[in-house]
């Protein structure tokens, strides 16, 4: 079987959660499948050296470099697709060529649908196309991947599909291997490197942009601050690129008088996330709406605590261990967070978490992924 995976993204700099889903998914399939033949399209030449890490040297593997002066999709990859055909295409980042085969079949999969938080800062043309690829891929793909439950509620709650749509299947994505609680050196380093001192602090993972919610976090850590005078010298890292419509968020601790206490250090590997993350007091997110969320299950995979807010996709990846709150009372999140620091979040629950995490794995993600694939392939 000729497999087709969409990598458009894959050569991005500093890659955010799609990319990250796409990279360690061919990387899991590529250790799971040696018969079926992939092509992985990409938008530019990728590096030997990467092309070989993120196949895991599995010859079946070959990199097709798509290139379009126009929409890469639509015309470079819709091209290259008639040209030369695949069993089954599939695309991890909401969008498949209009004009194909009609013998083409496409898996798809949707990580959220959090589109709409971006229509305060895009033109009127552009708003008017929001949410439209998402939904011509969950009504003309053979099947739909999603990684929870609640994706496939939003897509339901749109009239996208029917409530038992049997071509909609949940996949729950994974936790990198190199995930896990750092030594004492390790974490030692990463403090020095950054320049923490021995300051605790708690940890904020993602991209910056609105729907993460940072300046209510913000406003929040500032209220336990100001309510426990022996949390002044602790520390909020912000960490992620910078975002559209970020600047309330890059404001948020002048506004709120913490520029001290709040930092942010921009993008940064894998490596050095695991070390913060098990040197922290907690995580921290109260994001507004998530498909998944990654940074969750990789702070309990490190034995890191969680505090983050009660929307399902969290409920779903953490369960019943991290410590949730309302993402719009910033009262709940400042006494939460101090409730944190002073040592209220149980030894159980990180033990608890951390076991989770376990049942996360990319592999597992690969091997549903492949079975899907193959039933599609096959008209079942």
């Amino acid at each position: 079987m000729k497999i087709g995976i969409n990598g458009q993204r894959l050569l991005v700099q500093n890659p955010a959660g799609p990319e990250r889903y796409t990279y360690n998914l061919i990387n899991a399939l590529a250790k799971l499948d040696r018969d079926n033949e992939y092509r992985i399209y990409f938008c530019g030449k990728p590096d030997k050296d990467y092309f070989s890490k993120l196949t895991y040297s599995n010859n079946s593997f070959k990199p097709i470099v798509v290139k379009s002066r126009v929409s890469w999709t639509q015309s470079g990859l819709a091209k290259e697709l008639k040209r030369n055909p695949v069993d089954v295409f599939f695309t991890p980042v909401h969008t498949m060529p209009i004009y194909r085969n009609k013998k083409l079949k496409v898996v798809g999969m949707i990580h959220g649908l959090e589109y709409k938080f971006v229509s305060k800062s895009v033109n009127f043309i552009k708003k008017l196309t929001l949410g439209k690829p998402e939904e011509y891929l969950v009504k003309k793909s053979h099947a739909l991947i999603v990684p929870t439950l609640a994706t496939k509620n939003e897509i339901i709650k749109r009239s996208w599909a029917e409530k038992d749509d049997p071509k909609i299947s949940v996949v729950h994505e994974g936790v990198g291997e190199n995930f896990y609680k750092r030594d004492t050196e390790e974490i030692k380093a990463v403090r020095k490197k950054y320049n923490l001192g021995e300051k605790r602090y708690i940890l904020f993972v993602s991209t910056i942009q609105p729907r993460k919610n940072i300046p209510l976090m913000v406003q929040g850590y500032t209220e336990a601050l100001k309510k426990n005078p022996d949390l002044t010298d602790t520390l909020l890292l912000i960490v992620g690129k910078k975002g559209w419509s970020s600047e309330e968020s890059y404001n948020a601790p002048k506004k709120f008088g913490v520029e001290s206490n709040v930092l942010f250090p921009g993008f940064l590997s894998d490596q050095d996330l695991a070390s913060l993350f098990s040197g922290a007091e907690a995580f921290i997110s109260v994001s507004l709406e998530e498909g998944f969320g990654l940074p969750l299950l990789e702070a309990m995979a490190c034995e890191t605590p969680a505090l983050v807010s009660d929307i399902p996709a969290f409920k779903e990846v953490g369960g019943e261990f991290p410590l949730y709150v309302k993402p719009n009372d910033y009262e709940e999140i400042g006494n939460s967070i101090a409730l944190i620091f002073h040592g209220g979040y149980k030894p159980e629950r990180i033990y608890g978490a951390k076991l989770r995490s376990q049942e996360f794995t990319w592999d597992r993600t690969a091997q549903k992924t492949l079975e899907i694939i193959q039933k599609v392939a096959e008209n079942i």
